[in-house]
């Protein structure tokens, strides 16, 4: 059959984009009450990869692959890092994550904390135009394995300053994907 443009449906679809999206924290451990605030800074984020490794039986002259055990790729995640002033009640994003670092291992005493004290849950969600979620991740035990505070320092930039981290977690659940947006195909 013979696709007729005046029937093709198209013009109705509308791409999710790549600058639509947020990534919040539920809590951030270490931070009272900020848990927007790298939310409102985030930059750049990639969202979870799911690997299933292998588990292969051998017969005879066969193999057999079978998916085994999964693992979830790591969040890597770049926030600009705006001054705050020291009597503001938010801390730049630098200070929020060095304060969940210590939560993590305090420098000062060389304590590693449980992980119950620095791990969190975060949600990772794509919206439409109208800021609508389209897809949303729920990630569970997530927590920075490594952050950079200030990579590329340069006297001769006039750029924003950012601070990159790798978050690594658990699993991530995929919530069912909403259509509230009046403009869903």
């Amino acid at each position: 059959m013979a696709i007729k443009i005046s029937d093709s449906k198209s013009f109705k679809l509308q791409p999710l984009k790549k600058n639509n999206w947020i990534f919040q924290f539920s809590a951030i451990p270490g931070n009272a009450n900020n848990q927007e605030a790298l939310a409102f800074v985030a930059k750049t984020c990639n969202a979870p990869a799911i690997t299933y490794a292998d588990t292969v039986i051998n017969r005879m002259n066969e193999q057999f692959k079978f998916a085994g055990n999964p693992s979830w790729n790591d969040i890597q995640c770049s926030f600009y890092d705006l001054i705050r002033k020291s009597d503001a009640k938010e801390d730049s994003a630098g200070d929020i994550l060095y304060n969940w670092s210590c939560m993590i291992y305090n420098p000062l005493t060389g304590q590693m904390g449980y992980k119950t004290q620095y791990a969190t849950s975060a949600s990772l969600a794509q919206t439409d135009p109208a800021g609508n979620i389209i897809r949303c991740w729920n990630l569970f035990g997530i927590y920075p394995s490594n952050i950079d505070w200030g990579a590329g320092l340069d006297y001769s930039s006039g750029d924003a300053c950012e601070i990159t981290a790798t978050f690594k977690y658990d699993i991530a659940v995929k919530v069912s994907d909403s259509q509230t947006s009046s403009e869903s195909a």
